[in-house]
């Protein structure tokens, strides 16, 4: 155990006695929080989970990781400091970001805590009282939320230290206090509302989505917002003037710190100071005593109780049906019948129910939105980009179109490099006892679930936009650049894929073929895609291109079918 949870166990098991008279046990105190600091070391957070290097040691220092994260962010937040000319604006910005972020981090990262389902498990059966085993619970819950809060909250108050010394500092540490409540009532009303609208089965997916969510928002922040800040109208932007600002709790806050510091007894800055106070203790007050009894209810169901869940399934199964009926159809016309079509099936339906392998691919789709943005930021950086130059297709609107057609390679390579994993790797002995004389076809069937999944929306969806715009001239490129996308990512499955789907764990991810995979992800569609550039207008050249493209990428999938045996590693799942 670090020095940092030794410091949180020794500070929170100071009034031992205090805790004797209560009727808990000490002893079995200690030693389930020591365990359970311990075990979130050890348990990756949502940095890790959406990280996309592999990782070759078991986590052992999850707990530094998650507050140096926290101290980043909250580094972040000191850019609202230069926004504004009072600092009322300054700390409603301040807040605002502080109350989102700490939202976001504590829904990527406090679900595992909060949802620890093992506990049922492995402390109620042993001789543990009921007083110590819910105090245990809600010690480890302060620690978690204060390795992210102190963290979080210490750049600025040493900010708010060094611009307004201690009669600045220690009414913010309050209202520090004061929106961190706030925040922890929002996200348990969060979580009551999911459990009310789906099934407590269910709620972890849900969850998920949120991790996804907060890396593509943090990425696209991180990325997009210094180009679009306005310094001149920041500089003099003041949240006072805006009529929405009273409906704010973060503008609270800021009035409430400015009515502490200075003294300034009018009535709007003690209604604010009313509302720090009142509001977040009122909606603590509210989880405890309406939202824990039914919360608690939902969440004894997560371990294991299946009959909601059946019902569920009953009332969807007719939206199922269909939905994998539709996808049957259209397995008819790209796989052959046999293990290629099994193979398709069973790839388009792990990759929609593996929170893993969302976890991995899904914010890259945030990303590909985010490099899309920044495209048409740096292009029209000094010159500006008229719908007319899309139109026809001049040289910033080649490129935007190029652009946008060759950088959705990125997304269906890691979509496709992340094919091979899972951590139910030990259910691939079924490929080895199923009577299979060619596992090519097994690989063949999965890149073209990737493809078919994962492109085909995108090309849908760009295709419409410029028919649109542009109109059928587009058609030989469009298609040509579709084509060579194709093609990239079918020359990745069959140079570097060599092992059958979801067959082996994320830690067993060797180097051998990433130096290949890096290279189609980067340099061949940029050259591709400069190549395209230049023949761009000479419509005979690349219509032909376009053809042996597609005739290439046909004779690619082809050999990817044709890998006997030998060609796949095989592995032992005793």
């Amino acid at each position: 155990m670090n020095i940092i949870n030794k410091f949180f166990l020794k500070l929170l098991l100071v009034p031992s006695g205090f805790y004797r008279k209560m009727g808990v046990n000490t002893a079995h105190l200690e030693t389930i929080l020591r365990y359970k600091l311990i075990m979130d070391d050890r348990r990756p957070n949502s940095i890790h989970q959406t990280r996309q290097k592999k990782q070759v040691k078991p986590i052992s220092f999850a707990t530094l990781g998650l507050m140096l994260f926290s101290v980043i962010l909250g580094s972040i937040f000191l850019v609202s400091f230069a926004v504004g000319n009072d600092d009322i604006t300054k700390l409603t910005i301040y807040f605002s970001f502080y109350i989102f972020v700490l939202a976001s981090t504590l829904i990527s990262d406090f679900t595992s805590v909060l949802i620890d389902v093992r506990d049922n498990m492995i402390i109620l059966p042993k001789p543990i009282n009921d007083k110590t085993f819910v105090l245990a619970r809600l010690l480890h819950i302060i620690i978690h939320v204060s390795k992210i809060v102190i963290p979080m909250s210490l750049p600025g108050m040493i900010l708010i230290g060094v611009l307004h010394g201690a009669g600045g500092l220690f009414p913010f540490i309050f209202l520090i206090l004061s929106a961190t409540l706030f925040t922890i009532f929002l996200i348990n009303a969060m979580y009551i509302l999911i459990l009310r609208l789906t099934t407590p089965q269910k709620f972890k997916s849900i969850i998920s989505y949120f991790q996804i969510g907060f890396a593509i928002v943090f990425y696209g922040g991180y990325q997009l917002v210094p180009r679009l800040i306005n310094k001149a109208a920041l500089a003099g932007y003041s949240v006072s003037t805006s009529t929405w600002a009273i409906f704010a709790p973060s503008y609270w806050l800021a009035v409430s710190w400015q009515f502490m510091k200075s003294f300034d007894f009018t009535a709007f800055g003690f209604v604010c100071f009313l509302l720090s106070i009142v509001l977040p203790v009122f909606s603590i007050w509210i989880v405890i005593t309406y939202f824990a009894p039914s919360f608690n209810q939902k969440l004894s169901m997560i371990s294991g109780s299946e009959g909601e869940s059946s019902a569920v399934k009953t009332g969807k199964n007719k939206i199922l049906s269909t939905t994998s009926s539709y996808i049957s159809h259209f397995s008819h016309w790209i796989t052959q019948k046999g293990v290629e079509r099994m193979s398709f099936l069973f790839t388009w339906k792990m990759t929609s129910r593996s929170r893993d392998y969302k976890m991995k691919v899904y914010p890259t789709f945030g990303y590909l939105l985010v490099y899309i943005v920044l495209m048409f930021i740096n292009i029209s950086n000094g010159k500006k980009i008229s719908f007319h130059d899309i139109q026809e297709q001049t040289g910033s609107g080649k490129i935007v179109f190029i652009g946008v057609i060759y950088i959705s390679s990125f997304m269906l390579l890691m979509a496709l490099s992340q094919l091979i994993f899972s951590e139910k790797y030990k259910a691939a002995w079924i490929y080895y006892v199923s009577p299979v004389k060619e596992p090519g076809a097994v690989i063949s069937g999965a890149v073209k679930s990737v493809l078919v999944k994962y492109f085909i929306p995108i090309v849908g969806f760009t295709s419409i936009i410029a028919l649109g715009i542009v109109g059928i001239k587009i058609i030989p490129n469009l298609l040509l650049g579709i084509c060579n996308q194709c093609l990239v990512v079918c020359c990745v499955g069959y140079i570097s894929i060599k092992d059958l789907p979801f067959s082996i764990l994320q830690s067993m991810n060797s180097k051998s073929g990433s130096f290949i995979r890096g290279l189609f992800s980067l340099i061949i569609p940029g050259a591709l895609a400069m190549a395209q550039y230049f023949l761009y207008s000479f419509t005979l050249v690349i219509s032909i291109l376009a053809i042996l493209s597609g005739i290439a990428c046909w004779l690619v999938l082809d050999a990817i079918k044709q890998k006997t045996w030998e060609n796949i590693i095989q592995r032992n799942y005793e």
